[in-house]
């Protein structure tokens, strides 16, 4: 059997956006990411909140996304995560970012959903520590890597 690598590394200076609307789950996962060696943690409790922090409103597109990674909540106060989901990974400037939906619920169908608007990966709460340090991590590798060969592509 072959080794695997370890994918915690990816973790470490990590950027990740938190978008739930439970205080004590922002507090908890935060907390857990913080322990795994990622660099920050921002949390928002609305999908508003999130699109505003990641510079999405009606007249602005950022140029560089602030964020590596976004845990999205599926039942937000203004609206649904699978469409925060749609229009993340739907723009140029942020379809490379792994989208990780999470809710407390376990449905197929909202999993099946989840997908389908892009996600990168789905977590049922309560999040398991080793769970989430393992598919965070290789959700970054993939991401650094492909980063790594679209930087190469470019310079040929």
């Amino acid at each position: 059997m072959l080794p695997i690598i370890d994918s915690s590394r990816y973790l470490t200076g990590a950027r990740i956006l938190l978008i739930d609307d439970s205080e004590s789950f922002q507090s908890i996962t935060t907390e857990m990411l913080n322990n795994v060696g990622v660099a920050s943690v921002t949390v928002a409790s609305t999908l508003t909140a999130g699109m505003h922090l990641m510079h999405y409103n009606r007249s602005n597109v950022p140029d560089s996304p602030a964020f590596d990674l976004v845990l999205m909540d599926v039942n937000l106060p203004d609206g649904n995560g699978m469409d925060g989901c749609e229009f993340i990974s739907s723009h140029a400037e942020s379809y490379n970012i792994p989208v990780v939906v999470i809710t407390g619920a376990f449905n197929p169908a909202v999993v099946i959903e989840a997908f389908e608007a892009g996600a990168s990966d789905y977590l049922q709460k309560p999040l398991i520590l080793d769970l989430l340090k393992i598919r965070l991590g290789l959700l970054l590798k993939v991401k650094s890597l492909s980063q790594s060969f679209d930087d190469a592509a470019a310079g040929l």
